[in-house]
């Protein structure tokens, strides 16, 4: 009897002494005693992503000012104003080329350019007339696509300097074996590996949604060239039946 008291006795305080040891862990655990694996924080995730991340940085701050000017700049009603569109017809019918050619000097938009363009020949031949115009619109619609493009280039680059961050980011990790043939630093490998993998991740963030916003300001681009064409042709007769070149 004795002996099964002892055993048990033995039994209950082998068990106590495994649970206190397993809080003990827990609450050192919890106040810091003991350190614990936590996840990388945005900062650290970016820090580790390297000198690529700066430019990648760059470029997307360069593409969100593009895309806000484009927003502002790039629309139909803006190159084509109604107001500008009527002073400069009543002007032409009243032969007043040159109050109209300084209304088209005091405006920044295309269709006053492209008007511009015409005056500088008003009252010759009507092919000379739309010749001249067609020269300018091609001339601002190239700049104007030129201009759309830039996104477009960000939005290639910006994966290509991603891809060259995961190289950058494997020769760093398998160089961390080559050159350590005893042991591989796990912290060394894992920020290798980590500057691989964001550089890439970050570089197609920042590519998607620029390419987007191309092909959206590529087809607004498109119907702004368009109305100021539209706009422009009503011009070509008034200009022509102008005859006494300028006033």
């Amino acid at each position: 009897m004795t002996v099964k008291v002892t055993t048990l006795r033995c039994t209950v305080a082998a068990a106590g002494s495994t649970v206190w040891l397993a809080c003990s862990g827990a609450i050192a655990q919890e106040i810091g005693e003991v350190p614990r694996e936590t996840g990388m924080t945005l900062w650290e995730l970016i820090r580790s992503g390297g000198p690529i991340m700066v430019v990648l940085g760059i470029l997307s701050v360069l593409a969100l000012a593009m895309i806000i000017t484009f927003f502002i700049t790039i629309s139909p009603r803006r190159e084509v104003s109604e107001h500008f569109v009527v002073q400069a017809r009543s002007l032409l019918e009243d032969g007043d080329v040159g109050a109209c050619e300084l209304v088209c000097q005091q405006k920044h938009a295309m269709l006053p350019r492209i008007l511009r363009a015409g005056l500088q020949v008003a009252g010759q031949d009507r092919y000379v007339i739309v010749e001249a115009m067609q020269s300018e619109g091609t001339r601002l619609a190239a700049s104007l696509a030129q201009r759309v493009g830039y996104l477009s280039n960000i939005a290639t680059l910006s994966p290509m300097l991603g891809i060259l961050g995961t190289v950058l980011g494997m020769i760093r990790a398998f160089n961390s074996i080559a050159f350590q043939p005893g042991v591989a630093k796990p912290i060394v490998l894992a920020g290798g590996v980590s500057m691989a993998l964001v550089t890439t991740a970050t570089g197609l963030i920042v590519a998607i949604p620029i390419m987007a916003f191309y092909f959206y300001f590529r087809g607004r681009a498109q119907k702004t060239v368009a109305a100021v064409e539209s706009a422009s042709a009503e011009f070509v007769e008034p200009l022509t039946r102008i005859g006494g070149g300028k006033s």
